[in-house]
């Protein structure tokens, strides 16, 4: 992933965790990010890693949007 593009992942990160108003761009920033520990909803180290696949991308989004963050 290129610089410009980790940094869009990273303010989606951010206004997610803030609960601020997403967009359809920030909420397919966000699927790059998996969540190894699903009940523990943090962005920590080691509890985060880059998705792999798209099919896992579409599986996070879904998962971050199930969770009644802003949409």
């Amino acid at each position: 992933m290129r610089a410009p593009a980790e940094r869009r992942v990273w303010a989606a990160m951010n206004k997610f965790a803030a609960d601020q108003p997403m967009t359809a761009h920030d909420w397919a920033a966000l699927s790059w990010l998996t969540l190894i520990n699903r009940k523990k909803l943090s962005f920590e180290p080691g509890n985060v890693r880059w998705a792999t696949s798209e099919a896992e991308r579409l599986e996070n989004l879904t998962f971050y949007q199930s969770l009644g963050g802003p949409q």
